[in-house]
């Protein structure tokens, strides 16, 4: 796919972060846009000013994303890109976090995702020709940091999910990407349940706003990432992607790395 204008594209999370960033970057290429988000004001304020169409859904919930995927087809008769981008950040020592951030982490980074996949893809497999499916992970779904667990845990699903589903859809027409972002400029850290030892909280959320991508340069990949048919995309990651090389190339050095900088953490 290499022209994206009149495509039908929905993005879930879109009221802010990447996704808002990846509806500013398909309005500029001419799509149709549908964006989700359960946050009613800030999705339909985006809708508002991109000229597209808001829907306020919790993706958490299954009927809630069947429910969308009637309405888009409904008023479309197809998608032609799905970005399934809704996320949240949880994390501390796992001795400490309490089994409702597990389940939280996991409703909305996976069975978000999963939602998605299954109110959408059966119709996009009906409607025949080229579509495309992006599915926001992490690079913490490559890379196992520790302290954020449920997140490394949620977010290596969808990794893996999405790379399964690209190697099963391909035939029918439908390419699928992960996107793993590293170090990104939104509110997700902020926003998040993070329950790190000492002030790394804070040393970590001011290094993110210091050092890390932009959205618009993650937005930028989606889109490159849709041309190219690319079934993984790493985005952002220039400070993350040393220790994705050293995964790449020994495990054991880079646990190795890992328990050594745990260890000094926990020091501190």
């Amino acid at each position: 796919m290499k022209d994206f204008g009149d495509k039908v594209v929905v993005i879930t999370g879109a009221a802010s972060g990447i996704g808002r960033a990846v509806a500013r970057a398909f309005s500029e290429k001419g799509a149709r846009l549908h964006l989700v988000d359960i946050d009613a004001e800030g999705v339909k304020s985006l809708a508002a000013e991109l000229e597209a169409t808001a829907h306020t859904v919790d993706c958490t919930k299954a009927k809630a994303v069947q429910a969308l995927a009637d309405r888009v087809f409904s008023a479309e008769g197809r998608v032609d890109v799905l970005c399934n981008n809704a996320g949240v950040v949880c994390g501390g020592p796992v001795e400490e976090i309490p089994l409702s951030d597990w389940r939280w982490a996991i409703d909305v980074n996976l069975w978000g995702v999963i939602h998605g996949v299954r109110a959408f893809v059966p119709r996009m497999i009906e409607q025949g020709g080229e579509s495309h499916i992006v599915n926001t992970a992490s690079m913490a779904g490559l890379v196992p940091f520790p302290f954020v667990a449920p997140y490394v845990a949620s977010k290596s699903a969808v990794a893996g999910l999405s790379q399964a589903l690209d190697c099963e859809l391909a035939p029918r027409g439908i390419r699928v990407t992960a996107l793993c972002p590293g170090a990104v400029q939104t509110n997700v850290m902020k926003a998040g349940r993070l329950r790190l030892p000492g002030t790394w909280t804070e040393r970590i959320t001011g290094l993110v706003d210091r050092r890390g991508a932009t959205p618009q340069q993650a937005a930028k990949d989606v889109l490159s990432a849709i041309r190219r048919k690319r079934c993984l995309q790493i985005s952002g990651a220039t400070s993350m992607f040393p220790l994705w090389i050293l995964k790449r190339l020994s495990q054991p050095a880079y646990h190795r790395l890992a328990r050594f900088l745990t260890g000094r953490a926990l020091k501190r």
